[in-house]
């Protein structure tokens, strides 16, 4: 019993019980609070606890329902806001929807993206399919291949579009600056704005124009990329440390089980991984076993995941005995270890293709420790 709570606390009971784990109900998220800021990432994500700070959030789907005292950065295949931020909004993902009523800016890309809250600053959207129904208070800067626009923009509208429908409250009280292929092709009724104040531009003008005025977009963007890279380390980090604080003579098993028997963890790691794809896609061919497929396979996502994060303290930890240096005794230094090994395998992990195969060697190494330390432990 006390096996199976300590892998419970690594995200694995699901690997090692895989029969009981579809009736568990699993969170899967990321969360870490840090100096007021709040961090999150998972695969459906729903965060409706309010953010002291600023809020970086990502996952497959992403639905806010609780406001942030600063900035958002937010990405994900779906992304849904429906409270609003202190300060400034970015998101970025397929479908993007912003529903709460903004204070300040707000910087959106994806393929599909809706603006049905008023925005309090400047907009810049850039989209295969937009549609803005919320007023915005300053400027906005829109390129997209469809854009449907049925608000007032108080200041300027740069934009760029193949074709634009106006609505009936679609109104641009500054410069309306459109970007043509050719002349008149875009049409602009003169509810929208006069013709005094419509200006074309040829397509071929549109990067110049508007390339500097993204340049702090492109900074803020390398700064959350470079910023994820590090909450992700951390939270890699954290949850090492959790396990050796939790069960320091396990997690030393297991890593020398690891370090011993690369070879045999490896090959242990994918039968496991592979039993609880394969059990899942089995029970789902009774028919009567289809809906616990996805609990399967949310299982073997938490199992490989659990497996990473101990591949990283491994990988930490046998980067410290290559240099000659004595196995680590204390948490301080094993978490030390854990950092390192997460920060190594969070580098090798940018590197195309190599990236991946090092990463999923990682995973299936640190599961297969796992689940050779506890057929051995039973055995005896």
């Amino acid at each position: 019993m006390r096996t199976a709570g300590l892998t419970l606390a690594l995200a694995l009971a699901a690997a090692l019980a895989a029969l009981p784990a579809p009736a568990q109900e699993v969170d899967d998220t990321a969360r870490l609070t840090f100096g007021g800021d709040s961090y999150a990432a998972g695969d459906d994500l729903r965060l409706d606890t309010a953010t002291e700070g600023d809020l970086f959030a990502a996952g497959e789907v992403l639905e806010l329902t609780a406001p942030a005292g600063g900035a958002m950065h937010l990405a994900g295949r779906r992304v849904e806001v429906e409270a609003a931020p202190g300060g400034a909004l970015y998101a970025a993902g397929y479908a993007v929807t912003v529903r709460a009523d903004l204070p300040g800016a707000a910087t959106l890309f994806g393929a599909e993206v809706t603006v049905a809250g008023a925005v309090g600053g400047n907009l810049r959207l850039f989209a295969q399919e937009a549609e803005i129904t919320g007023a915005v208070a300053g400027s906005a800067l829109v390129a997209a291949r469809e854009l449907r626009l049925d608000a007032p923009v108080a200041g300027d509208l740069m934009l760029s579009a193949d074709e634009i429908d106006w609505g009936r409250d679609a109104r641009v009280d500054g410069r309306l600056i459109l970007y043509v292929e050719e002349p008149g092709a875009l049409a602009v009724p003169a509810f929208v704005a006069p013709p005094e104040r419509v200006e074309e531009r040829e397509m071929a003008e549109f990067r110049g124009d508007v390339g500097p005025s993204l340049t702090d977009v492109r900074r803020s963007a390398v700064r959350s990329a470079v910023l994820g890279f590090l909450v992700s380390v951390l939270v890699v980090a954290a949850l090492a440390t959790a396990a050796v604080a939790v069960a320091p003579d396990r997690v030393a098993h297991w890593r020398e089980t690891a370090l011993a028997r690369p070879g045999r963890s490896l090959g242990a790691g994918f039968l496991l991984l592979s039993t609880l794809v394969g059990a899942g896609f089995v029970l789902a061919l009774t028919l009567i076993g289809l809906p616990l497929l996805p609990a399967f396979l949310l299982a073997a996502g938490l199992a490989g995941y659990a497996g990473y994060v101990l591949g990283s303290y491994i990988l930490g930890v046998g980067l410290w005995l290559r240099f000659g240096n004595a196995a680590p005794e204390g948490v301080v230094q094993k978490a030390a270890l854990a950092a390192l090994g997460a920060f190594v395998a969070g580098l090798i992990g940018l590197i195309p293709l190599l990236g991946w195969l090092v990463v999923l060697a990682l995973s299936l190494g640190g599961l297969g420790a796992i689940a050779l330390h506890t057929r051995e432990a039973r055995a005896a």
